[in-house]
């Protein structure tokens, strides 16, 4: 049985969220399996420079926020 392919939009989304709401590290991105872009995304949110992480997780919340509002976000 394969695991189930994600959007990229969506990977990027649930990592971000997930980041935003207290999960960190191996947590991040466990529930999506292999989802390339969700890892890259968690790559991003787990580096050891805080400026950069905040950056990071304002850009993924930013995408999330305009596909929301655009009403484009499945």
């Amino acid at each position: 049985m394969s695991a189930p392919e994600f959007p990229a939009e969506y990977q990027r989304a649930f990592v971000a969220m997930r980041y935003f709401l207290g999960a960190r590290d191996a947590e991040l991105g466990a529930p999506l399996g292999a989802a390339p872009e969700g890892e890259a995304v968690a790559r991003r949110l787990t580096q050891p420079d805080r400026q950069k992480r905040a950056e990071a997780l304002a850009a993924e919340i930013g995408r999330v926020v305009r596909a929301l509002d655009a009403g484009t976000f499945r």
